[in-house]
């Protein structure tokens, strides 16, 4: 995949020109100072409802690997089955709790 950087300076001042080439270049990573802000790709012969649908899958990927990063660095990945149950069972008893503890009286 060739995959171009682009600051927002040059987008902005080329935009038209970016976009003109965009099928011929392929995606282009937009950047800002050096920290990368966005990608911009052309769609794909398949339709722009089917880039969506794809994109949409793209995030749900992000989301889960960034939930397994957080599991792993908060040191959760490797809970059994029963550990979670725990878990669970504490918060929810916790919740109940504060729940109780904040019902008006003489209901």
């Amino acid at each position: 995949m060739n995959s171009i950087l682009l600051n927002t300076r040059e987008l902005s001042k080329d935009t038209a020109k970016v976009l003109r080439n965009l099928p011929k270049s392929g995606p282009r990573v937009i950047t800002r100072g050096s920290e990368p802000v966005g990608i911009l790709i052309p769609p794909s012969p398949g339709g722009i409802e089917a880039d969506i649908e794809l994109l949409g899958r793209l995030r749900l990927g992000q989301a889960l690997a960034a939930t397994q990063r957080e599991a792993v660095l908060s040191d959760t990945a490797t809970l059994s089955m029963s550990d979670i149950d725990a878990e669970i069972h504490a918060a929810r008893s916790t919740r109940r709790i504060k729940a109780n503890a904040n019902a008006p009286l003489g209901h």
